[in-house]
């Protein structure tokens, strides 16, 4: 995996509770938003985790650009959460 990759996948999981205070949704909430909404499903029931380590580097890239969304489009973010946790069964 590139480094760079890594970095920018933690970074911008640890900048948006800063930037979406309201919220009140830890760094692992915004991970599992965005690998679910890659993966299609629950992320642990489709690759072990960690699971910035065990998908490909295409999935890694989009969980990146939906990170990156994330910062500047909340709706998309709200409503990724809703389909994660749908996933899940907590609607």
């Amino acid at each position: 995996m590139n480094l760079n990759k890594r970095q920018q996948y933690f970074d911008l999981g640890n900048q948006l509770p800063n930037i979406h205070r309201h919220l009140n949704f830890d760094n692992h909430c915004y991970w599992r938003i965005a690998l679910d909404n890659t993966l299609f499903a629950k992320w642990k029931d489709v690759v072990p985790a960690p699971a910035y380590r065990n998908i490909t580097e295409e999935q890694l890239d989009y969980v990146i650009h939906l990170l990156r969304n994330y910062i500047k489009d909340e709706q998309l973010l709200l409503a990724h959460n809703r389909i994660s946790l749908a996933y899940r069964a907590k609607n």
